[in-house]
């Protein structure tokens, strides 16, 4: 009777050992492996771009919708042929930076957020290397 006690305490304690990984708190490290405006920017976007000469000109083009995936890729409607144009993105050091890192396109740009996170506002400067003028660039996103 001991020993049949004493192998089903042994197999209880292996359970419970064996098992207690899985009672792991899932969101333990969450914040550390994310960035939590990540999130923030998940979801479908109208957006509306323009720019801004330094003499105060605004030029504003179509405005389209966006996807911002979690996979870190952004899927745009193309104004000009309805096709989705694919782009990476990532959240680092307080900007979203969209685009292929060594590319020309590759901008960074600094967000805030506003109406409970609904509507975004990113920008940056780009100096026009034809004409050494800087300019202002804005992407205007209201959550849909």
């Amino acid at each position: 009777m001991k020993k049949l006690l004493i192998i089903c305490i042994v197999t209880i304690l292996l359970f419970v050992v064996g098992f207690s990984g899985c009672f792991e708190d899932s969101n333990k490290d969450k914040e550390n492996s994310e960035n939590s405006e990540v999130n923030v920017f998940i979801g479908k976007w109208k957006t509306t771009i323009y720019y801004v000469e330094e003499n105060g000109t605004r030029h504003d083009e179509q405005p389209s919708n966006s996807t911002f995936y979690i996979n870190g890729t952004m899927g745009s409607v193309s104004v000009e042929d309805n096709e989705i144009i694919w782009t990476p993105y990532v959240i680092e050091n307080n900007q979203i930076c969209i685009g292929e890192a060594d590319a020309l396109d590759y901008y960074c740009y600094d967000f805030e957020f506003s109406n409970n996170g609904t509507k975004a506002r990113l920008w940056t400067y780009i100096t026009n290397s034809d004409y050494g003028e800087t300019l202002l660039y804005v992407i205007e996103m209201i959550k849909i």
